[in-house]
């Protein structure tokens, strides 16, 4: 019998370490117990050799196991793919294939994780003790998240959760609702649709669109209601995902007197007066539909300019929310002066930090970095160039991007800035190595005495760009990354990307690029979008999220308690999906679009 070269070097040293300590009492070897670890796996392996098929294959699992605790897997490995399934019986063939799965996902080794397990054949899965069946489904779903197969290990979780083990069910029911959350409404109306669906997924289905069909949190507990009206035997009834019992059990937020406090004069008047508009609109809406009866008054931050100074008067005029300020740096000191002694929803964010009672919410930019991570990282793109203006803004997104993208597991090959002058050609250049080849040719033509058939060639490792610029700079730098050999790099861009006016001719250049995108300007108009677009010319330009973001005030304080309670709880809104993350950050999560003839349109999937 031959092993694999690494492992037969390692074993064989050790036999012979084994052997010549233990030469006196070779009669005695299957019982001894050496206490190396590797003296261990040899003994083993040497009584595999001659030991019938059935003895063989427990030897050679014993000994990998002590390789998987001695942290040598590929040994282990190499072990276990000697030994014919076919000549053991069901409960060692188990007992083979699930070593082998388990040191596959270990690896995070999905594919051959799936290999090892349907080695199984059906019958003999079918005749497993119900705990081991357990096992194999639950390997599998792991195996199909290290495959980034979210649909697949979705099904493969709903078909576990009609017979898992008690102690198992709230876990695996959490982790189910989990992957139910990140299916955009599109496509999980498209899978409630199948006419070959389970009782257990079309539950789990429904439940989903239940709880995603509306905004109005009050609502979705309406349907939810109804839902276990129908529902009745479901295993999700019995045991609810923890994410949706905490949203169910928390109440709203009521609130009777609202200072709306934003800067009234200065560099921010005119910002201020379109979310403010934004945030009146919304709230007369309300009132008109008897959903609130709440009054509004408006504070100037630019006169009071403390914490002290707001917290004060809230007391003084029986404030019970704030919605603001604006301003950084008064988020901060919001930030710093300790818990909050009534509701505050900011309306800027100040990174990295948190307050008792500080809900934060803003247009952020690393929100939009951060989903063209986890796009591009879906897409299956390992490896990354970063091109971002040297602004503020710019620098923050390729932070968020980096941080976000590195630790998924991909990797950034190289990152430029530019500025308002930048030569894009001397840069993006530089960016694909394109003029290192170009080095190489001007050297060979200079060796040679005459130019070469030549041709520049970028760097070939670029899986994808990601891009923030405006739209200006955008439609220089697309043709530019062309013109370097790099059109059909796939680019995902930030929201500024985009105008939010239809400019078919002028955004040619800009076709193919898919970027991040507020409901307000990709999704069709809402009720309150329609109503401000009569009033004001400028709600369709960027300018126009502004009063997107002013609405979301409005509708989302209620639900801050219920959003609190999980990150998975969300409402849709107009600048994006709602929902609080780390620090009582609300995170929007947008639609995504690209240009196609110089037109933006959604992609599907998009909610």
């Amino acid at each position: 019998m031959t092993f694999p070269s690494r492992l037969s070097l390692v074993l064989t040293a050790s036999v012979v370490l084994f052997l010549n300590g233990c030469s006196s009492q070779q009669s005695n070897i299957a019982t001894q117990t050496p206490d190396n670890p590797m003296q261990q796996v040899a003994e083993l392996i040497l009584q595999a050799e001659t030991a019938a098929p059935v003895k063989s294959a427990q030897l050679k699992a014993e000994a990998a196991r002590i390789l998987i605790m001695q942290q040598r897997q590929e040994e282990a490995s190499r072990l276990l793919d000697e030994i014919d399934m076919q000549l053991l019986t069901p409960a060692l063939q188990f007992e083979i294939s699930e070593l082998k799965a388990r040191t596959a996902l270990e690896q995070q080794d999905g594919q051959s994780a799936l290999r090892y397990l349907q080695q199984l054949s059906p019958e003999t899965t079918k005749n497993l003790p119900p705990e081991q069946q357990y096992q194999i489904g639950e390997m599998q779903a792991d195996a199909y998240r290290y495959q980034q197969e979210p649909l697949s290990e979705l099904q493969q979780l709903i078909q576990l959760s009609s017979y898992s083990p008690a102690e198992k069910t709230q876990m695996l029911h959490n982790r189910i609702w989990t992957l139910l959350t990140q299916i955009p409404k599109n496509q999980l109306k498209q899978l409630s649709l199948r006419p070959d669906n389970s009782y257990y997924q079309q539950g789990w289905y429904e439940l989903a669109l239940s709880a995603t069909d509306t905004q109005d949190l009050s609502q979705q507990n309406k349907q939810m209601q109804q839902w276990e009206i129908l529902w009745q035997s479901h295993p999700a009834q019995q045991v609810p995902p923890e994410a949706l019992e905490a949203v169910a059990t928390s109440d709203t937020l009521s609130a009777e007197h609202i200072a709306l406090y934003l800067p009234m004069s200065g560099n921010l008047e005119k910002p201020a007066e379109a979310i403010s508009t934004g945030f009146m609109t919304a709230y007369y809406n309300a009132v008109r539909a008897g959903t609130t009866s709440a009054r509004v008054t408006l504070l100037d931050s630019t006169r009071i300019t403390s914490a002290e100074q707001l917290y004060q008067l809230a007391a003084d005029k029986g404030i019970d929310l704030i919605i603001g300020p604006l301003e950084k740096d008064m988020v901060e000191s919001l930030l710093n002066f300790g818990p909050a002694p009534i509701p505050t929803l900011t309306l800027n964010i100040a990174p990295g930090s948190q307050q008792t009672n500080v809900y934060q919410f803003g247009l952020a930019i690393e929100d939009e970095a951060i989903q063209a991570a986890e796009q591009a990282w879906q897409d299956q793109k390992k490896q990354v160039l970063i091109y971002t203006p040297d602004t503020d803004w710019g620098e923050r997104s390729a932070t968020a991007f980096r941080q976000h993208f590195t630790a998924l597991g991909g990797t950034i090959l190289n990152s430029y800035t530019y500025g308002s002058n930048a030569n894009y050609s001397e840069q993006i250049a530089t960016l694909l190595g394109t003029e290192k080849s170009n080095e190489r040719d001007t050297q060979l033509t200079r060796i040679i005495g005459e130019r070469p058939e030549f041709e520049s060639r970028r760097r070939q490792d670029v899986d994808a760009i990601f891009l923030s610029a405006l739209p200006q700079t955008a439609r220089q730098i697309k043709p530019t990354l062309a013109f370097h050999y790099a059109g059909n790099i796939p680019v995902y861009a930030t929201s500024q990307i985009y105008s939010g006016y239809e400019s078919a001719i002028e955004d040619q250049d800009l076709n193919g690029i898919r970027f991040v995108a507020t409901p307000w300007l990709s999704s069709p108009p809402s009720p309150a979008h329609l109503q401000l677009a009569q009033l004001r010319d400028n709600t369709d330009s960027r300018f126009g999220r502004l009063y997107a973001l002013g609405i979301d005030a409005f509708n989302l304080f209620p639900y801050l308690a219920q959003l609190s309670a999980t990150s998975s709880a969300r409402i849709e809104g107009e600048t994006g999906s709602l929902s609080i993350g780390i620090n009582n950050q609300i995170v929007r999560t947008l639609n995504w679009a690209t240009f196609k003839q110089g037109v933006a349109q959604p992609i599907n999937g998009n909610n």
